[in-house]
């Protein structure tokens, strides 16, 4: 009878604890989840900049040149990969005043983690070529760069990861397609897939405009930006909001949070 009157108690704790942690969606914290990724130069950086309030983590990539006259965020420079550590438990102490973070970009991140990973492989067999990893050290850095993304996507804050593109080939033989996509190992890429809610691909197109001067008028060409988040075949994209259709225009990370946050 004394271990019915336990397992009853346990079971009432049980509910009491799931019960306490039910929510309704809309009652969930508004924070979001992007993966932006492009060409080197396509503005990934300056629109990860966008983001409220946001700490730039510049991962090797010293691309921040491209804000210091507009934005001018808060960059954390990591060089090393215990830095990123670092900045995810400051972070997640929430002592500050950062509503966003961007990780800038993935690309340089899984570079960083495969020398960290070789540094310690070397260091305990100096008889191995530093620039053949083996299959186990692949292995490694696809569950270190896991544990990293899936530790900053679990911030209560808004989360932003940039990559560089590359392509991909979808068949075999004489039948090969490609499909641009963020450039990191496709393991390390399911992850991050699946991390994020929107996963938009940056471009630029020249557009031609006119442009009045004085009593001319001429055309000029300029550059517009787009972010793909429609469904396509040439190249990554999703968008879990539902709410932008094919693409946007002029993006804006500001923006875009809070149309996807906004009451209706």
């Amino acid at each position: 009878m004394a271990r019915k009157t336990s397992s009853t108690k346990d079971r009432s704790a049980v509910a009491e604890r799931v019960e306490g942690k039910i929510q309704k969606a809309s009652e969930l914290p508004e924070h979001g989840r992007f993966l932006i990724y492009g060409r080197s130069g396509a503005g990934k950086t300056r629109l990860a900049a966008t983001a409220p309030k946001v700490l730039l983590v510049d991962i090797n990539e010293q691309g921040t040149a491209s804000v210091r006259r507009d934005t001018d965020p808060y960059v954390f420079p990591v060089e090393m990969w215990a830095e990123l550590q670092d900045v995810y438990w400051y972070l997640a102490t929430g002592e500050h005043d950062f509503q966003s973070v961007a990780l800038d970009g993935v690309s340089s991140m899984q570079t960083l983690c495969m020398k960290f990973v070789l540094g310690d492989e070397a260091s305990r067999d100096a008889s191995r070529d530093p620039d053949m990893p083996s299959r186990q050290v692949w292995g490694k850095v696809g569950e270190l760069m896991k544990t990293q993304i899936t530790n900053f996507r679990n911030l209560p804050m808004n989360v932003i990861f940039t990559a560089l593109q590359r392509s991909r080939s979808t068949g075999e033989d004489d039948d090969d397609t490609f499909v641009l996509s963020p450039n990191c190992s496709p393991s390390i890429l399911s992850h991050l897939e699946a991390a994020v809610d929107m996963i938009g691909f940056l471009t630029i197109q020249n557009v031609s405009v006119k442009v009045k001067k004085g009593d001319k008028v001429k055309r000029v060409t300029r550059q517009k930006r787009r972010l793909m988040v429609g469904p396509s075949e040439k190249y990554y994209s999703k968008d879990r909001y539902g709410l932008f259709g094919d693409f946007i225009e002029a993006p804006d990370m500001s923006e875009i949070i809070t149309t996807v946050y906004k009451e209706d």
